[in-house]
């Protein structure tokens, strides 16, 4: 299919020139009008291909304005033709990002060339504005916050869940500022060391826990990765971050009540269903003289050998079951050595109520 041409231009002598180039070049022409609003009321009603627009038009309009609201309008390619070589009407055209200046007199190789050139380029133009409005969509539709910062550091992007990640409704609150600024102290040595390396290296960034300050100020833990994309035609980082306050703390709490449980002076070993052990803490390796990484996994029957053991079904899982809780004395004999403990049991139950195991509490009675 021929392109289609629309040439706008008040010298009647060039058009005509034009109209010869053209048609010999193999292209449509559609129209030549002499002003930028009859070039714009064309452009609406003929969809041209490629516009050759002259710079120094007649009207109310010059050609650079007739372009800036044909770009708005209709995104259609203009190559501008003018004998004018100053600097500020050159710096006017790169301005608006025009797709060629041929400079008068013109040769028909080189009109050509240019309008081929200028095509093509506003193809691949709009194919770019497509990935990037696929990559919009995708990152604002994303389940989980985005930043996306520039080579400087600065953030370029911020989809919604990430606005409300940082406690503000609006993107220009956050927009060009350098994301450094918004990591706590405490954090800002490593997080800048592997920003530097992944913008440097042109690589992601590993998984990384930091606490970041909301706009108000307000501290929150989050995890984060970091990938390298494409965006606005620039080479960026893209910061995938989730909020784990919650998660942190209660893995803090967890770490807590690990660590209280090892400091407990009696032993303390918890056991699946099954009868196989799940932990063992320090005062169950001080009773029995066995350490944790022996005994996880192994069977409460390979484990202990008493006097009148059954199973650990009928041990200990069956009595505790019938009122949540059990008290024994026994006599053990693990690594041939015999020891008389006391031990309590419970049953361990889940948010749902559902039975996952027994702690057993035992303390040491063979020197009592």
């Amino acid at each position: 299919m021929k392109k289609k041409i629309l040439i706008v231009e008040d010298d009647s002598l060039i058009s005509t020139i034009f109209r010869m180039f053209l048609k010999e070049l193999g292209y449509e022409l559609i129209g030549i009008v002499e002003d930028g609003k009859e070039a714009i009321r064309l452009c609406e009603e003929m969809k041209p291909d490629i516009i050759l627009m002259d710079v120094h038009l007649g009207g109310g309009l010059d050609g650079i304005q007739t372009t800036e609201l044909i770009k708005t309008k209709f995104d259609i390619p203009v190559i501008f033709l003018s004998s004018d070589t100053e600097e500020s009407t050159i710096q006017r055209v790169i301005n608006i990002h025009s797709y060629g200046y041929l400079v008068k007199p013109i040769d028909k190789k080189e009109l050509g060339i240019s309008i081929e050139l200028a095509f093509y380029k506003h193809q691949f133009d709009l194919e770019q504005k497509m990935r990037e409005q696929r990559f919009r969509n995708f990152i604002t539709d994303s389940p989980e916050a985005i930043i996306v910062i520039n080579e400087n550091g600065l953030i370029e992007y911020v989809n919604c869940l990430g606005l409300k990640l940082l406690k503000t409704a609006y993107i220009e609150d956050l927009m060009g500022l350098p994301l450094l600024s918004f990591v706590a102290n405490d954090y800002s040595a490593i997080f800048k060391e592997r920003l530097e390396n992944s913008l440097t290296l042109e690589t992601g960034i590993s998984y990384t826990h930091l606490k970041l300050k909301t706009i108000h100020g307000q501290l929150i833990d989050v995890g984060l990765t970091g990938a390298q994309i494409e965006f606005n035609c620039k080479k960026n980082l893209q910061l995938i971050v989730r909020d784990i306050t919650q998660e942190f703390a209660y893995r803090q709490l967890l770490s807590e009540k690990a660590n209280i449980i090892n400091n407990f002076a009696d032993g303390v070993v918890t056991f699946d269903l099954e009868g196989k052990v799940k932990s063992w803490n320090r005062a169950c390796e001080r009773i029995f003289g066995v350490s944790e990484a022996d005994t996880i996994g192994k069977e409460y029957l390979n484990l202990f050998i008493s006097e009148n053991q059954k199973s650990f079904a009928e041990d200990i899982l069956i009595p505790v079951g019938k009122n949540d809780k059990f008290e024994a004395s026994m006599i053990l004999d693990l690594q041939n050595k015999k020891q008389e403990i006391k031990l309590r049991a419970n049953l361990l139950k889940n948010e749902k109520g559902l039975e996952t195991g027994v702690v057993c509490y035992i303390r040491d009675h063979t020197c009592s």
